[in-house]
């Protein structure tokens, strides 16, 4: 079953490095497009920080820290995965995983995350907000352990 968590990990990976990279290739910088009735709106924007931009003046700081926290996922994986039971759980690393490591290579190749879409809302600071796929990962994943604790049990 170990591989079968590795194996969604790196195809949520994959799905959004494929969507990153296809709205790069699609979409001019500022250029927006909208979706599903206008509800979705698709964008090409760059952060070079972490979450909201917080510290994209420290670019250092922001990749070491990013690959520390991407190893410490990796290593938690590969301890978590082979236990028995604790499903949800386990998606939840891999999902948490898969966004992470898709958002930890822009940053360490790309020097930036793409971020490309939105979701409209009656509030401007809301739609204003732009993040890509992997971020939904991670939110997810992150909802499935707190939700679901027993990480630490037996």
């Amino acid at each position: 079953m170990f591989s079968g968590y590795a194996a969604l990990t790196a195809g949520l990976f994959g799905t959004d490095m494929i969507l990153k990279k296809t709205v790069e290739d699609k979409l001019e910088p500022g250029e927006e497009r909208k979706l599903f009735h206008g509800r979705i709106l698709l964008r090409r924007v760059y952060n070079y920080g972490a979450m909201l931009n917080i510290l994209s003046d420290h670019p250092k700081i922001i990749k070491s820290t990013s690959l520390l926290l991407g190893a410490g996922m990796l290593i938690c994986d590969m301890v978590f995965w082979p236990l028995r039971g604790r499903h949800i759980q386990k998606l939840g690393l891999s999902l948490f995983t898969g966004g992470a490591l898709s958002n930890i290579f822009d940053r360490l190749i790309r020097g930036r995350v793409v971020d490309y879409f939105g979701i409209q809302t009656r509030w401007k600071r809301f739609t204003d907000i732009t993040f890509n796929l992997g971020d939904l990962f991670i939110f997810t994943g992150a909802l499935l352990v707190s939700v679901f604790p027993g990480f630490c049990k037996k």
